[in-house]
């Protein structure tokens, strides 16, 4: 009989998580762009300005918990100058990224992974790179429209020899 309960529930909580994988869908590709706002500091430096970035996905998981996807982007990290300095910033970026869904139109989620980035300073005729491959990551919400459009407000921080944070509003469109 002591088998025959756990045989039962075994099989139950085989398909159970039969039921739970077969439900979890990819919704595929998306695209996105924003406007942000950066803010940058080299050393005495500190200032900030409006930028564009662009970002392709694939979501590969998708569930009633969790939603996990891939990311390739372009942030414009910013073109700063005054007098005496010339700054220019950008970063193409790989991340993973994980939604938690709250409720049926609102999503949180966490950004992280790699960044390449550019700077480019001239400061008084002096010219410096800060180029490099660093970590960066982030935060955000999202709220779902027509179950393909989602607009989206983000906190991204790059970790590079240049302190660089960003915050943005955008449009995400699934495919």
């Amino acid at each position: 009989m002591k088998t025959r309960v756990q045989a039962i529930l075994r099989a139950g909580l085989l398909a159970c998580a039969t039921l739970w994988v077969a439900s979890a869908n990819a919704d595929g590709f998306y695209i996105g762009a924003g406007a942000y706002k950066t803010d940058m500091s080299i050393d005495e430096f500190d200032d900030d300005d409006y930028v564009p970035a662009g970002f392709l996905g694939y979501q590969f998981l998708d569930t009633n918990l969790l939603m996990l996807s891939a990311e390739l982007g372009y942030y414009d990290l910013g073109d700063y100058s005054g007098s005496g300095y010339d700054v220019d910033a950008s970063a193409v970026t790989l991340a993973g990224v994980a939604y938690l869904p709250i409720g049926p139109f609102f999503e949180i989620y966490a950004k992280a992974g790699v960044a390449s980035v550019s700077v480019d300073v001239d400061t008084f005729g002096s010219k410096d790179d800060y180029d490099g491959e660093e970590a960066f990551g982030g935060a955000g919400f999202a709220f779902d429209i027509l179950d393909t459009i989602d607009i989206y407000v983000e906190y991204l921080v790059f970790d590079t020899e240049v302190d660089s944070e960003m915050v943005g509003v955008g449009v995400r469109l699934d495919f």
